[in-house]
């Protein structure tokens, strides 16, 4: 095992980023974490394919000022993409309705095995 000192924390977390994706591995491990705009779509691509289909959670960023309460649904994952539907609970005036928002940012982390 190699034990490696971090002498420059700017150096350091530079070297994390590799392509404007934000990733670290170790050993096999790699994670990825980023900023998902679902405004494009519900389907993330990971900058990096992992050997097995990693964990990935999402949440939501951003709201209006209308909602009271955002969330994310997760859907499939797979080794290069991972989907995710933004919901938000908004207030009618006349009582509350469940509705599909696509115009959330979502901040997501996935942790899996990358040992190609």
């Amino acid at each position: 095992m190699v034990t490696t000192v971090i002498g420059d924390w700017n150096e350091f977390i530079a070297n994390l980023i590799v392509g404007g994706a934000n990733k670290l591995q170790i050993g096999d491990v790699l994670i990825q974490w980023g900023l998902h705009n679902s405004s494009g779509g519900n389907t993330l691509t990971f900058p990096i394919a992992y050997t097995t289909a990693p964990s990935v959670v999402g949440s939501v960023v951003s709201t209006s000022t209308i909602e009271q309460d955002a969330y994310v649904v997760h859907g499939q994952v797979s080794t290069t993409e991972a989907e995710f539907e933004v919901r938000a609970i908004l207030d009618t005036g006349v009582g509350t309705t469940d509705v599909f928002n696509n115009t959330s940012n979502v901040q997501w982390i996935a942790i899996g095995i990358n040992n190609a």
